[in-house]
Order: C-alpha cells, then sequence, then structure tokens
C-alpha cells in the first residue's frame, strides 16, 4: 500500500501560461492520491514494476514515464534520462498559435544535443487515443555523431498543445528507444 505522488508545477515563460505537472503514482487503497511538491530528480520505476504516469493538467493528459529513466526539471521541460545516459525524452506544453516551432528550438537545449537535422514533418496520429500530430525525426550529435532525434506536437482536442521528443545516441539501442516510445504509445486524456 503504498502512494507517491510528486508534483512539480512551473509556469511556462513568454506567450501563454500553463503548466506542466508531473505525478508519480503508486499502488494505494486510496483513489485519491497524496501530493508532495518536489524539485529534486526522481527515479521512475523499474521496467517488471507497476508504470508511472506523467500527467498534465493543460492540455489534460498521462503518459508512461520511460521505465527507470531519472525525471528532472529543465526550465518549462519535463527531462526523463536512460540510466545509462544514451537516451533522453522530454516534453513541454503550450496555447499559442505557432509556439511549437519555438519550443523545439529550445529542444536541443533540453535534450543535450547539437547539430539537428531534421526530415520533413508529416501528420500522423500517436498515443492510445490515436491524437492527431505533426511528427519530424533526424539525426543529431547526442553523446557524439550518430544520434537520432524525433518529435510529435500533439492536438489532444484542446487550444492546449504537448511536446514530445526524444534522442537516442549512436551507441544506444533499441531498448533505449523502446523506453521513449513507452510514453508516446500510452498518451491518453485523463480520466
Amino acid at each position: 500500500m503504498f502512494a507517491l505522488i510528486g508534483l512539480i508545477a512551473f509556469g511556462v515563460l513568454g506567450l501563454g501560461s500553463c503548466l506542466v505537472c508531473f505525478y508519480v503514482g503508486g499502488k494505494s487503497a486510496s483513489t485519491a492520491p497524496e501530493t508532495m511538491p518536489s524539485a529534486e530528480p526522481s527515479t521512475t520505476k523499474a521496467p517488471g514494476s507497476e508504470p508511472v504516469w506523467i500527467t498534465s493538467d493543460h492540455p489534460y493528459v498521462k503518459f508512461i514515464a520511460p521505465p527507470g529513466w531519472t525525471r528532472s526539471l529543465k526550465g518549462d521541460w519535463g527531462v526523463f534520462r536512460a540510466p545509462d545516459g544514451q537516451a533522453v525524452f522530454a516534453f513541454t506544453t503550450f496555447d499559442q498559435p505557432g509556439e511549437s516551432t519555438a519550443r523545439l528550438s529550445k529542444a536541443a537545449w533540453a535534450l543535450g544535443v547539437t547539430d539537428i537535422g531534421w526530415g520533413s514533418p508529416a501528420g500522423g496520429t500517436i498515443g492510445k487515443e490515436g491524437f492527431k500530430a505533426r511528427m519530424g525525426e533526424g539525426s543529431c550529435n547526442f553523446n557524439g555523431p550518430g544520434g537520432y532525434i524525433w518529435y510529435a506536437t500533439v492536438n489532444a482536442g484542446s487550444s492546449d498543445q504537448i511536446l514530445l521528443i526524444y534522442t537516442v545516441s549512436a551507441r544506444g539501442d533499441k531498448t533505449h528507444k523502446d523506453a521513449a516510445l513507452t510514453a508516446v504509445h500510452s498518451l491518453q486524456r485523463r480520466p
């Protein structure tokens, strides 16, 4: 019987104002979770244990954190780092038209990558509910040359949107990409 919910909320600088909230959930006999603010990095549960859900209030969605990755804040980004440092997943939210481009330009800083070479973006759907998204992928320098980078700007059905992005170094492998995709594939509306 364990419930731990860490809440970290911060305002988005610049145009618009929205909050990104992290909730780290565990098993509980109660349906009402406790909340404890925390700005300290923490580790999401390891593979094989119950998933850690990350929630956002704007848009009102949730996703599973990459299992076993360290969670922290970097500016207005929620950042998850693989234990070996060979992959990073991050997200941010926004509510202004055209803000996705500005957020993508700041993503390199949040992820710790340089020299991004994007391919052409494409429309599609992601998450359990098939949210409409604009996605792109490319190459970058992350822990050296030959890194992979991917993003999706997700329309969850309101003016608020969420930007999901991850990178895997050339030394990373399929398990790193699969862990990041855990978050992407689990994205859904909150009940």
